[in-house]
């Protein structure tokens, strides 16, 4: 199955490129409260901080600076995206509802992960033309059969196809501009009628491209030329200027996405080895209890060594004692440990 392109390919591209030696390093980590700094070692350039508590995460640092998100109690299982949406795009980009982690800035500043894009306005105007009766992609097709068509009875007759033209646009009332059609031309007749415009719908599409560009400087420029302009008035309607969204998402905040996503991807494989390393490193039941049997064994070879008849002086008891003592209360602490481990495992 073909992935879908990614909207953002050169973004999402960029941030790779700057952040492909990137490790993560654990400041603070004590359950929902946590900092977490993504970097180039020794570099801190191109680096940010992720930290978190009850329901709250914060992003700052040389990139993904200022923004605070909140929605669950642990914002990591909120910005985490599961194995089937990780490589969702022909890039590997992640599949990131931005719409809806913008929805969760906190302070009402969702608004802030978008700003006026005049490549979005002009797009907005492209597709608007395509799609005009008069001037869009099926009245270009029009326009052409009816040239080629003119054209060919041109050659027939070997009349120029300028002066033809000419003729035509003179004898705006004739329906052929002087022309006799015989019925080798019959296929042609129902274009005949139509007056042949001296500029294609595809050039005049052109014409209003470009002089939109003139005006997509910045939000309220466009939106002007959208309302004063007569001709894109009445091509794009007279609610163009307020209904269109003239807006993309920030490149600040898509880095900022891919900054949270990241750093969620990297701390839960911490976790993860952090769980395997516990796991591989705890004795067993039975490695415990061969232990508390050899202590045990050489507490009893130490006393048995203990010679009755030797005086010794109170410092030399105090310390045997103190030892025996500590060798008593470590086997007691490992049996407990023994018995923790099989409970369980138990369970």
């Amino acid at each position: 199955m073909t992935k879908p392109t990614n909207p953002y390919v050169q973004s999402y591209a960029t941030f790779l490129h700057e952040t492909a030696e990137h490790e993560l390093v654990v400041l603070y980590d004590d359950g929902l409260y946590r900092h977490l700094r993504i970097q180039k070692l020794g570099i801190r350039m191109w680096s940010w901080d992720i930290t978190t508590w009850p329901g709250h995460l914060a992003t700052s640092g040389d990139i993904a600076d200022g923004y605070m998100f909140a929605r669950l109690p642990d914002m990591l299982d909120f910005f985490y995206i599961t194995k089937g949406h990780r490589d969702y795009y022909s890039d590997g980009a992640p599949s990131i509802d931005f719409h809806y982690w913008a929805e969760k800035i906190c302070g009402g500043r969702s608004h802030e992960a978008k700003k006026y894009d005049s490549d979005v306005f002009l797009q907005h105007v492209k597709d608007a033309l395509e799609e005009d009766e008069e001037l869009g992609l099926e009245a270009q097709a029009e326009h052409e059969k009816i040239v080629e068509v003119a054209q060919r009875v041109c050659r027939r007759h070997n009349i120029p196809y300028a002066l033809y033209l000419a003729d035509l646009r003179e004898r705006s009332g004739s329906r052929y501009g002087g022309l006799e059609i015989d019925a080798d031309d019959s296929d042609g007749l129902e274009y005949f009628g139509l007056p042949i415009p001296e500029i294609s719908p595809a050039e005049r599409r052109a014409e209003l491209l470009a002089d939109a560009q003139l005006h997509a400087e910045s939000e309220h420029e466009a939106r002007e030329w959208l309302r004063d302009d007569r001709e894109a008035c009445a091509i794009f309607g007279e609610d163009a200027h307020y209904e269109w969204d003239l807006r993309d998402y920030d490149i600040h905040f898509l880095f900022t996405c891919y900054c949270i996503d990241l750093a969620v991807r990297l701390y839960r494989e911490h976790e993860a080895q952090k769980t395997e390393t516990t796991e591989q490193s705890a004795p067993t039941p039975e490695q415990i209890s061969a232990v508390v049997e050899l202590a045990e064994r050489g507490i009893a070879r130490e006393l048995g060594a203990t010679d009755a008849r030797h005086h010794y002086t109170e410092e030399e008891t105090a310390m045997m004692k103190t030892r025996f003592d500590n060798a008593r209360a470590g086997i007691a602490a490992i049996t407990a440990l023994s018995t923790r481990s099989t409970e369980t495992v138990q369970s």
